[in-house]
């Protein structure tokens, strides 16, 4: 399962985790702990046959992994074909597993990650994928673990570029899986007659007499009344006299803050549901004296997330506004910095 390709060596700094951290208690040099909560677990040791592992143990929906150090990110160098390999296990069946790659540029930008994810069937399985690096990319920040609740172990992770031409012949790419289509059942269904619901109407001439008795009289407040509803089935209310009784409304107002440490890690925020709210803005202020770096995420379903808008530099004593660019139902902001500042989150909206 962990052949090794002939002329090939692994570019990830301490990628076997065969080195332990002496800054972090049980863990590997150049790692570090992404994501999850309080109810994750993050454990090093060895198996039985002294084989480095990586144990994750996540309770929670959100994605729980682990992330190269800043200092350990890969060097591209000259080299834009890379091979990426994952060596890891899943605690059951059908386990979601992923790997993000942050493509760092020269100037110290990281542009919007590249994700990936895998459905992991039973035993240790070898996770591949072939990237292609643009000219102004010159580092790669690798990231990898569990997509919501589960047992993941990690292994290995593997790097190595691509050369000559016949070695990028040898590996092919991970294709997405493709789900088929069960709602439509035969062809059939398709063309049966339709039986509509309301009878289609026929313009025919018609001649209809009849004799009406109407009892007309002049109408008074006092014997005659007109209730008029509205979409919530309530009557409006009125007056003694008839007249409608109106309330006017203005505009509501929220707000939430939260003060984080930042670091050299990239971390977020706690995520809120802002579908029912119909303007909204982060502002964050830095308190620190180095530089920090903020950018909005969204999400349809607070598991898969996605950047949106530009990466936004956040000075010392400085104050940043994010304003939405597009929606979904759940938003937050990712951050880092050069090295340990604070910063305080605003959310400011109404309704």
């Amino acid at each position: 399962m962990e052949r090794n390709f002939k002329g090939t060596f692994n570019r990830v700094l301490n990628g076997d985790f065969l080195i332990e951290s002496e800054d972090h208690l049980r863990f590997p040099e150049d790692w570090l702990q992404i994501g999850g909560n309080h109810e994750t677990s993050w454990e090093f040791g060895y198996e039985s046959s002294e084989r480095p592992v990586v144990d994750i143990n996540n309770a929670t929906a959100i994605r729980a992994g682990i992330i190269q150090t800043l200092e350990a990110s890969l060097d591209v160098g000259k080299n834009k074909d890379w091979q990426i390999l994952v060596i890891m296990k899943g605690g059951m069946p059908e386990l979601q597993s992923y790997l993000r790659i942050y493509p760092i540029r020269s100037n110290g930008d990281v542009a919007i990650p590249w994700e990936f994810s895998f459905k992991l069937r039973s035993g240790s399985e070898k996770i591949k994928q072939v990237i292609s690096v643009g000219p102004e990319v010159v580092r790669l920040r690798l990231e990898t673990g569990v997509l919501g609740s589960g047992h993941l172990y990690i292994y290995k992770l593997i790097a190595y570029p691509l050369f000559p031409d016949n070695m990028k012949r040898r590996v092919k790419k991970v294709k997405k899986e493709i789900c088929a289509m069960n709602h439509i059942q035969t062809i059939g269904e398709i063309v049966k007659p339709i039986q509509l619901a309301m009878p289609i109407p026929l313009k025919i001439p018609v001649t209809v007499q009849a004799n009406v008795n109407a009892d007309v009289r002049n109408l008074t407040p006092t014997r005659d009344r007109v209730q008029i509803h509205g979409s919530s089935q309530a009557p409006l209310a009125t007056s003694s006299c008839g007249r409608a009784q109106v309330e006017i409304f203005g505009h509501g107002f929220h707000e939430s803050l939260e003060d984080v440490t930042a670091n050299q890690t990239m971390l977020v925020t706690t995520t809120r549901d802002v579908s029912a709210l119909p303007r909204y803005s982060f502002a964050v202020f830095n308190f620190g004296t180095l530089m920090a770096y903020v950018q909005e995420e969204l999400s349809p379903d607070g598991v898969h997330w996605a950047l949106v808008g530009e990466q936004r530099k956040v000075g010392a004593e400085k104050l940043v506004i994010i304003s939405p660019v597009s929606f979904l139902r759940y938003t937050r902001i990712s951050y880092w910095a050069d090295g340990i500042t604070k910063l305080r989150i605003w959310v400011q909206a109404q309704n």
